[in-house]
């Protein structure tokens, strides 16, 4: 099965945002069998966050960002 546009929900969507209003990036490869989220800023780097369903990796990558710098 190949990728597929996100549809995040409400609670999904407002991770999103706090973290690109800190100016971090936040993108989506969204599998069948997976998805896998990143997170990357310019100054920070790259971080990949892979989970089986949509909101345990958004989550993932939520928990690792609030943890680190926030």
């Amino acid at each position: 099965m190949g990728y597929y546009e996100p549809r995040w929900s409400a609670e999904e969507q407002t991770m999103i945002d706090m973290m690109k209003l800190n100016n971090w990036m936040v993108g989506a490869d969204i599998k069948k069998e997976y998805t896998s989220v990143a997170i990357w800023h310019v100054d920070k780097g790259h971080f990949g966050f892979k989970a089986d369903t949509e909101y345990e990796a958004i989550r993932k990558a939520f928990n690792y960002w609030t943890k680190h710098n926030a």
